[in-house]
């Protein structure tokens, strides 16, 4: 089984390829973004660090964090940005780890895939065999979050500024897929990278 990691700054496609993965060469999908949350529901691992230093005024009237709220702080504040990530990234690892060694032992999946917009901040691209970046223009980027998502210009320019950059992303990994909307071209490109490395 081989672990792949698939990055790229927020609206590259990610989702994209890992579906490609998971529907034509059965991968497992691991989404640390969803682990993330769950460990910060009430009750769970990361739920009370990150209250306690946020804050009660980040929680909603059931005690659940408010996800919107929390992120319009650390978006806004590098600093907070970076303490909420040492709160949660080795938590969310630590999940990580366990799910690739069940997958490794069961025998069962030829590919673990962990989709993550934060590889380089997060350090899991040491437990991937390899890293794939996937590279979209910030204009079509930008359509892409105002079409499907609903974002505004001071939103999507607050996420690209907390995110790593182009230049960080092509410096950390040398498997680029490009992805400019072309599906053909997208699996033609994932095919490829997949045969170098079986």
């Amino acid at each position: 089984m081989k672990v792949i990691g698939i990055t790229g700054g927020i609206g590259s496609g990610k989702s994209l390829v890992a579906d490609i993965m998971i529907k034509k060469y059965k991968a497992y999908l691991i989404n640390s973004d969803c682990i993330a949350k769950e460990q910060m529901m009430p009750g769970a691992i990361s739920y009370q660090g990150v209250v306690d230093y946020f804050g009660k005024e980040i929680l909603l009237e059931d005690g659940s964090i408010d996800k919107g709220k929390l992120a319009e702080i650390v978006f806004s504040d590098k600093q907070k940005r970076l303490k909420l990530n040492s709160l949660t990234h080795p938590n969310v690892l630590v999940e990580v780890k366990k799910i690739i060694a069940e997958k490794r032992a069961s025998n069962s999946v030829p590919y673990c895939i962990i989709e993550t917009a934060l590889m380089i901040e997060a350090g899991y691209d040491f437990v991937c065999d390899e890293v794939w970046y996937v590279h979209s223009s910030y204009d079509l980027r930008r359509n892409r979050l105002k079409q499907y998502r609903s974002y505004s210009d001071e939103k999507i320019e607050a996420i690209f500024e907390s995110q790593s950059k182009d230049e960080d992303f092509f410096k950390a990994y040398k498997k680029v897929i490009y992805n400019d909307r072309d599906l053909c071209k997208l699996e033609y490109q994932i095919d490829n990278l997949l045969a170098e490395i079986n």
